[in-house]
């Protein structure tokens, strides 16, 4: 599995990790993170999209931690 899907636009259909993560709402819907990084980033406590430096107008993705507005 990939580590992100920053360059397409959408996630591969196989990644199961991030079909789970999304179901469980761990992560937006449209998010590129791939499914083995954002499900061990929320068994390690962190909000996947904390770090994630995906562009949010693709990913739909809560605000990076610690960005100004």
């Amino acid at each position: 599995m990939k580590p992100h899907y920053f360059n397409q636009d959408k996630a591969d259909s196989d990644d199961m990790l991030l079909r789970m993560a999304i179901q469980q709402g761990y992560v937006p819907e449209r998010c590129l993170l791939g499914g083995q990084t954002a499900m061990g980033l929320v068994n390690q406590g962190d909000d996947p999209c904390g770090g994630c430096n995906c562009d949010r107008d693709k990913c739909g993705g809560r605000p990076k931690q610690g960005a100004t507005p």
